[in-house]
């Protein structure tokens, strides 16, 4: 993503459609999968889109007469981008204290915690075994 990496809720909303496709999509797909029922006009998503290409976070190819897209950048990249947004905005750059104020807002279910508890384990314990 060469260009601007954040994303508003809407073009995340548009972006969750389109990684969950595993090939190019239209604009037409895209309403069809999220909004069945008509919740957004096709225009709107299409606008969305266009947008989002020009943030270089989707390719837009024309091919006939239909513009055709495809994710330019995995979630996972998105994701880690905006993390890092979030964590130097909100924690003073510290992952550490985004973890610690996740932990203690009690949004957490107890298997979430074993979850993560587990996960710190198996790190620490990689750590010590050096490079697998």
């Amino acid at each position: 993503m060469a260009k601007k990496r954040r994303l508003a809720e809407v073009e995340w909303e548009v972006m969750d459609g389109v990684w969950r496709f595993d090939r190019q999509v239209t604009v037409r797909d895209v309403v069809n999968h999220l909004y069945p029922n008509g919740e957004k006009a096709y225009t709107t998503v299409q606008t969305i889109m266009n947008i989002l290409a020009e943030k270089g976070v989707l390719d837009r190819e024309k091919i006939g007469p239909v513009n055709v897209y495809k994710p330019a950048v995995s979630r996972k990249d998105v994701a880690q981008a905006e993390t890092r947004t979030l964590v130097s905005r909100m924690f003073e750059g510290s992952f550490g204290a985004l973890a610690t104020y996740l932990v203690d807002s009690g949004e957490l279910s107890k298997q979430e915690l074993d979850g993560l508890r587990a996960l710190i384990e198996e790190r620490e314990k990689a750590k010590e075994g050096g490079p697998t």
